[in-house]
């Protein structure tokens, strides 16, 4: 049985006129007429009387439309919500996250979103600095630290260890470490604010740092070059240590944790396409920074 033709009929039979269901199904009139006829030629019985004051059912056409009209209806449901769905998942998300967490982890995420949905455009802005959401006109965040007095949303996503790093060319060629102490006698790279005021004042107070930064990049390339040890996120090392090109200094050692946030305003009508890369980030970034 053609579905079309069942269509057709229910679309006649609901407005009563050849010329009404043309026009709305965007057919000619003589094609409803044919289709009628065909469908009526397969079921072997008449089920409309064509009169000078439209269509009315036959007893055989109250039947079939009493059975067809639900199953039409909740397919025809079905399709505009999946035709609605495609049209949500495209369209541009617009976010802004940590310099570190951008290079290391977000990048390779973002390209297995667009794979999946390659109609969703993504504009990402790397930055330590704290963007404004309407004057950016961002959808997400991502930040290291909860926001004091924000209205945004703010979901947890994990949190991110801070620790003592080494190249292994460095440590093999100085003194070795076995407690706190010793790291008087090594020069040290620490992350501090843009004010030169350190991230933590409860550890390494009494250690006067070679280096510092406000850029864990710049400190992963200051161990890189064996110049010395700092203060990375363990998360922003792990190529680094399974190739035994970095290892971890006093592994017991925690400098500072910090609790990853994905921000987002306060709005009840968040588009679907932002709404699905949010859970996708959340979800992934746990267990690339976890695992």
């Amino acid at each position: 049985m053609d579905f079309n033709l069942l269509k057709i009929f229910e679309k006649v039979a609901k407005l009563g006129s050849l010329t009404k269901a043309a026009k709305a199904l965007g057919h000619p009139k003589s094609k409803i007429s044919r289709d009628l006829v065909k469908l009526e030629n397969l079921i072997e019985s008449n089920l409309l009387i064509r009169g000078p004051r439209g269509i009315s059912l036959t007893q055989q056409g109250v039947h079939l439309l009493q059975s067809i009209r639900q199953p039409i209806e909740a397919l025809e449901s079905s399709v505009k919500e999946l035709q609605t769905n495609n049209d949500e998942m495209r369209g541009v998300i617009k976010l802004t996250a940590p310099e570190d967490l951008s290079q290391e982890i977000l990048m390779e995420l973002i390209n297995e979103f667009m794979g999946i949905y390659p109609s969703i455009r993504i504009e990402i802005y790397s930055t330590n600095d704290i963007l404004d959401f309407k004057e950016h006109q961002l959808n997400l965040a991502l930040r290291i630290g909860k926001l004091k007095d924000s209205n945004l949303i703010q979901k947890k996503v994990c949190d991110i260890e801070v620790a003592l790093f080494a190249s292994s060319q460095y440590l093999n060629t100085n003194e070795r470490i076995f407690k706190e102490d010793d790291l008087k006698h090594h020069s040290i790279g620490l992350l501090k604010d843009v004010y030169g005021t350190p991230l933590t004042k409860k550890k390494l107070s009494d250690l006067q740092s070679h280096f510092s930064t406000n850029s864990f990049p710049l400190l992963k390339q200051y161990v890189s070059n064996s110049q010395g040890i700092a203060t990375l996120p363990t998360f922003y090392c792990k190529k680094e240590i399974a190739t035994n090109i970095f290892t971890k200094v006093l592994p017991e050692f925690t400098y500072f944790k910090r609790s990853l946030f994905v921000l987002s305003p306060p709005s009840k009508h968040i588009p679907k396409h932002v709404k699905v890369f949010k859970d996708y980030i959340f979800e992934k970034l746990q267990i690339a920074i976890l695992s």
